[in-house]
């Protein structure tokens, strides 16, 4: 037995030796190391936009979590805005630059950032989104939105910090008047520009539990949604909440498919995890991104829109 042992430590200490020596597909030591900032809305400041641009009190909160970036490498972070219209034409720019410090708040002028970003007039249905960008020592320069690939950091979503779920972005709408007999009934799934079978949408009273609800939200803010349908696996039955403060969505992760079979690769349950969203209230229509999996499987991610 001890001339066995011996045998194995050194074929395991040979294959390590070996591993070692392995020429990698990519330049480990060359690997582009950053930070990723957590960005979001101060308490008590303004969580929607105004079609006044000369009102309102707009407040972000940058910070960066622990064990997730080495201040050393950062030269500076800036603050990115993001303009959308009633049309989907984005136009961007950077509103506050030179932040060295953590945590930071910013306070943005809307008036000002919307000069930056050539916007003359705020319309119902526009939105303006901030995203943190960061300049490393090395001259590398990562922003936290391109118009080719859209926001950066989404892997992050539903990532639990200390004060809430990680957050990539914040975004203020101009949003219309909120009606909520509006989202319940029949609601049609929509993702890629295709939609499926129709969804069965009832409003329910009870709450999420503490650790999902954002600070300063009541339960007289919520309105909570159970959706039934064929979204992921089929048979599907999840729940998510309206934050009627800025009309954000609440969906913990959650078992939306119990014991699903798919063929000879076992019997799981499907789980929806990651997802963020928010509500349309000039179309009557909610969106949410989701990262789905089942059992050791994963089913990918996405965007679902619920056209009510």
């Amino acid at each position: 037995m001890k001339t066995n042992k011996i045998s194995i430590a050194f074929a395991l200490a040979s294959v390590v030796f070996t591993a070692c020596q392995q020429k990698l597909p990519y330049d480990l030591q060359g690997t582009e190391h950053g930070v990723v900032i957590d960005i979001r809305k101060v308490q008590g400041a303004s969580t929607t936009l105004s079609t006044d641009m000369n009102d309102g009190d707009y407040k972000v909160l940058l910070t960066i979590p622990e064990q997730q970036g080495d201040y050393s490498m950062l030269k500076e972070a800036q603050i990115m805005a993001i303009y959308t219209d009633g049309a989907k034409n984005k136009k961007s720019a950077k509103v506050v630059t030179g932040i060295k410090e953590f945590p930071y708040t910013a306070t943005i002028n809307i008036a000002d950032a919307c000069s930056k970003l050539g916007v003359s007039t705020i319309e119902i249905g526009d939105r303006i989104e901030f995203t943190p960008c960061v300049t490393l020592n090395s001259g590398t320069q990562v922003d936290g939105w391109s118009e080719l690939g859209g926001f950066n950091n989404t892997i992050f979503t539903g990532w639990q910090l200390p004060n809430g779920p990680f957050s990539y972005r914040v975004a203020y709408t101009a949003f219309a008047p909120f009606n909520k007999d509006a989202f319940k009934g029949d609601a049609i799934p929509w993702s890629d520009g295709t939609n499926s079978d129709v969804c069965k949408v009832t409003q329910i009273t009870e709450l999420p539990q503490e650790s999902s609800i954002p600070s300063g939200v009541t339960a007289a803010d919520l309105v909570g949604l159970k959706v039934e349908g064929d979204i992921w696996f089929g048979g599907d039955t999840f729940t998510l909440w309206i934050n009627t403060q800025d009309y954000t969505l609440i969906m913990p992760d959650q078992v939306i498919c119990p014991d699903f079979t798919y063929g000879t690769y076992g019997t799981y349950d499907g789980m929806a995890t990651q997802c963020e969203g928010e509500v349309d209230t000039l179309n009557n229509s909610l969106w949410f991104y989701f990262y789905s999996v089942w059992g050791p499987y994963s089913f990918g991610d996405g965007t679902i829109t619920l056209q009510f």
